[in-house]
């Protein structure tokens, strides 16, 4: 085997997992102001982590779910992709590329307790707030897409487990 190619083996390209929460909690979202910036665009974030192995019996929900526990003090209820985007040169040189997933979900419990070793501070801003705040449009294309693919049922239109037995059908 020649020397080109064997370099051309041990230099493979590497690449990192970003996992990020979109939390909404009645017409907010929670966004984040990290220590370190995980994600590109300025100063606001959301919650998550780089995953730095491989998921292996750790669902990749899961982990986001400890380190929403872990950095903001809440739960969330049921986690669904409503965004992607792709970015070059990570921040600390460990990788070439990296695949940011966006999870949108409704908040659930706990009490909004940022951790100060990871972050600034974190708040709950309406979309109007997070327009003038600056965030980047791939969060605002997560905002629209969580919108649309886990918004509430209708409050004017209640469910009921059990037929209508007695009174007057609507």
């Amino acid at each position: 085997m020649s020397s080109s190619a064997s370099e051309t083996q041990s230099s493979v390209v590497a690449y990192q997992v970003g996992v990020f929460a979109l939390v909404r909690q009645r017409e907010t979202y929670l966004i984040v102001r990290p220590r370190i910036p995980l994600l590109p665009g300025g100063l606001h974030g959301l919650p998550g982590l780089v995953l730095n192995s491989s998921s292996g019996a750790n669902v990749v929900e899961s982990q986001l779910r400890r380190t929403l526990l872990a950095q903001v003090g809440i739960s969330v209820a049921e986690l669904r992709l409503v965004g992607s985007h792709a970015g070059r040169g990570v921040q600390n040189g460990a990788a070439d590329a990296r695949l940011n997933l966006i999870f949108g979900s409704e908040y659930c419990s706990g009490i909004l307790n940022p951790q100060p070793e990871e972050l600034l501070g974190a708040d709950w801003m309406d979309e109007a707030q997070l327009f003038h705040a600056g965030v980047p449009e791939y969060l605002l294309a997560a905002v629209r897409e969580l919108e649309t693919t886990v918004a509430p049922a209708s409050p004017s239109e209640p469910v009921s487990r059990f037929p209508r037995l007695f009174g007057r059908q609507k």
